[in-house]
C-alpha cells in the first residue's frame, strides 16, 4: 500500500513537472495577419454592384412586406412566426456591399 503511494506521488508529480515544461497552445500560435484595406478596383466593383443591388434590396424587402400582409390576412394572424420569416428574408442581411467584401481572404 505505501509503495503505490509513492508511485502515485511521483506520477503526479512528473506530471505537473512535465504540463509546466510545455507552453500554452495559444504561445504557439503566430499573430493574426493584419487586414488589407481594399484596393481602387475593389472599391469600384463595390460602387457598381450597388446601382443594382440597393434598389433590387428595397424591391425585394417591398415585395416581402406585401407577402407579411396577405399572409397575416389569410391565416388571421395565426401564421406570424412564417410571415415574419418573409420579411427577415427580404429586409434582412447587408443592404451594402463594400470593398472589403470583394477581399480574396476571406
Amino acid at each position: 500500500m505505501e509503495r503505490i503511494k509513492h508511485i502515485g506521488i511521483a506520477v503526479i508529480a512528473s506530471l505537473l513537472l512535465f504540463n509546466a515544461a510545455v507552453p500554452p497552445a495559444a504561445w504557439a500560435q503566430g499573430a493574426q495577419p493584419a487586414k488589407d484595406e481594399p484596393n481602387a478596383g475593389q472599391q469600384a466593383a463595390a460602387g457598381v454592384t450597388n446601382v443594382l443591388f440597393v434598389p433590387g434590396k428595397a424591391i425585394a424587402c417591398t415585395v416581402t412586406a406585401g407577402l407579411w400582409v396577405v399572409a397575416m390576412a389569410l391565416t388571421l394572424g395565426g401564421g406570424y412566426k412564417d410571415a415574419a420569416n418573409f420579411v427577415s428574408d427580404g429586409c434582412g442581411g447587408k443592404w451594402i456591399v463594400r470593398g472589403e467584401d470583394f477581399s480574396s481572404s476571406r
